[in-house]
């Protein structure tokens, strides 16, 4: 089985990047230059990704950081602190795909393949489970701990480390 990162996850971390951007773009900021030329890059980042080439997005971060760092030159104390968001979520941005390249795959192609792109019909239905076993009203209630230990064993059945004598239960 092939582990990939789940493009809905990138896709919010990317969305918080353009909504900051977004929030200094519309501010009263005096000079927005810097901001103007990250926001070309901006713009492509989900495209990049969903199409295979994270080693490409990955490379623009660092320009886009760096034109954050000019604009709080730029504006001084001004914008300081909303800059320094922004470019804090690039920088996790930034580490977050870094830490992920091997599971970084071409989205688009997998999408037009009818293969997952996303795990949240697995994790939708994980939710909906695990409410309704903690539900205080049902008679055959679990406890944290057990719910915890079972979705351990769920996991090790999938991922086959039950099969291979190799799982350790925690909590």
């Amino acid at each position: 089985m092939t582990h990939i990162l789940d493009w809905f996850h990138i896709s919010m971390r990317v969305r918080h990047v353009e909504q900051a951007l977004a929030g200094l773009l519309g501010s009263d900021l005096e000079h927005k230059g810097p901001l103007d030329y990250a926001a070309f890059n901006v713009d492509r980042l989900r495209h990049l990704i969903w199409n295979g080439y994270a080693d490409e997005a990955r490379r623009t971060l660092p320009g886009i950081r760096q034109m954050a760092a000019n604009a709080v030159v730029l504006n001084g104390r001004q914008g300081r602190v909303r800059i320094g968001r922004f470019a804090r979520l690039v920088r996790e941005l930034e580490t977050y795909l870094g830490l992920n390249t091997s599971a970084l795959v071409d989205y688009g192609r997998r999408y037009r393949a009818g293969l997952p792109i996303s795990t949240s019909r697995a994790e939708s239905t994980v939710n909906s489970l695990v409410n309704t076993r903690m539900n205080k009203r049902r008679q055959m209630r679990w406890s944290p701990k057990g719910a915890h230990r079972v979705l351990q064993v769920r996991a090790a059945v999938v991922d086959g480390r039950l099969s291979g004598g190799q799982l350790r239960l925690t909590g």
